[in-house]
């Protein structure tokens, strides 16, 4: 990434919720980048860097998931700190009873003594309303359809290691534009700090980016088509996404899925068409979307994807509660490593 983060400098995070790409520096995503990778280094090492040790996070989901609630739960054990998952919020006592998310924070907060909560709901606004109640960070582990920003923050940290930058790039978004959280936030995320960055979303005309979505892109900037085949060898960064089923069951949907399922899929073939260093990701998990004849290929980059949201979320729990990490004694004997790419 262009620009480095300097030796002493200030950390944007400290005691600050994370609930939104919106307003996210490019100086702040530097700062991440370089405690990230000093993470990396912790971790190639085997080593648990005891930064958070005496700290509670509680880890709230209410909807299903894998990677993020594992890698949060991970994150949080690495950096020393007591995790406190809590996988299927919606089923405990006080939900099932009908208690609202507020007093649902409220309630947590005290009785864990908590720094901060990581939290994923199925409403938009959730990590909104969670900040609003909360006397602790909030950090945003996915809110209804609208975003999922850590997942935008090891996405744009994937980009830049396989890239060498978040500049001039055409990225394609294939699939499920109309639920798709992860889509939304990378976007946005890499149109408001790259420079040049243009988009073609390519999906079913049924699956196509929300108008609202639209309105806070520069027209200039994106595309849409049904047809990945026009616009694939001029990809960077093909970012395929699944049909979301479950939101298809929400909005009454079902009748479609298979039929829109089937419109487009990413395999050899299409991957054989890229450019040579061009990528191909994916959040993951994946259905018939993405084939598994591509996961050999060295244009794969969504097993590194996934190491790298570790890394990510281990930076972003060490920057929002230790305000100098920097600071803390170097017991196991890593150098700092800093980003410093040239214009």
């Amino acid at each position: 990434m262009p620009g480095s983060a300097k030796e002493g400098s200030i950390n944007p995070f400290h005691g600050k919720d994370f609930i939104t790409v919106k307003g996210v520096q490019r100086e702040a995503v530097e700062y991440l980048f370089t405690r990230a990778k000093m993470m990396e280094m912790i971790r190639n090492a085997k080593a648990v860097l005891e930064v958070l040790q005496g700290h509670a996070i509680p880890i709230i989901f209410y909807q299903p998931s894998t990677r993020t609630f594992s890698s949060f739960f991970a994150a949080t054990r690495f950096l020393g700190a007591v995790a406190l998952p809590i996988h299927d919020m919606a089923s405990y006592s006080s939900a099932s009873k009908g208690e609202n998310l507020p007093d649902s924070v409220r309630s947590l907060e005290r009785t864990t003594d908590a720094s901060a909560i990581v939290l994923r709901h199925p409403d938009n606004n959730s990590s909104e309303v969670a900040a609003q109640y909360a006397e602790i960070p909030i950090i945003n582990a996915g809110s209804g359809t609208a975003e999922h920003p850590t997942q935008a923050l090891l996405d744009l940290f994937t980009i830049w290691k396989r890239l060498g930058t978040i500049d001039n790039l055409h990225v394609a978004f294939v699939g499920d534009m109309k639920f798709g959280r992860t889509v939304k936030s990378l976007a946005a995320l890499l149109a408001q700090l790259g420079k040049s960055n243009t988009f073609t979303f390519v999906s079913a005309e049924e699956l196509a980016l929300p108008e609202d979505y639209k309105a806070t892109l520069d027209p200039n900037t994106f595309s849409e088509t049904e047809d990945l085949s026009t616009i694939i060898r001029d990809a960077d960064v093909v970012y395929v996404t699944r049909t979301q089923a479950e939101w298809f069951r929400q909005h009454g949907m079902m009748e479609q899925l298979e039929q829109l399922r089937a419109k487009l899929k990413v395999g050899k073939e299409e991957v054989a068409l890229m450019k040579g260093d061009a990528i191909v990701m994916h959040p993951l998990p994946r259905q018939e979307e993405l084939r598994y004849g591509i996961d050999t290929d060295p244009k794969a980059a969504y097993w590194e994807q996934m190491a790298n949201g570790l890394y990510i979320r281990m930076a972003l729990l060490e920057a929002i509660l230790v305000e100098n990490p920097e600071d803390h004694p170097d017991k196991l004997g890593l150098k700092q490593q800093h980003i410093n790419r040239s214009e």
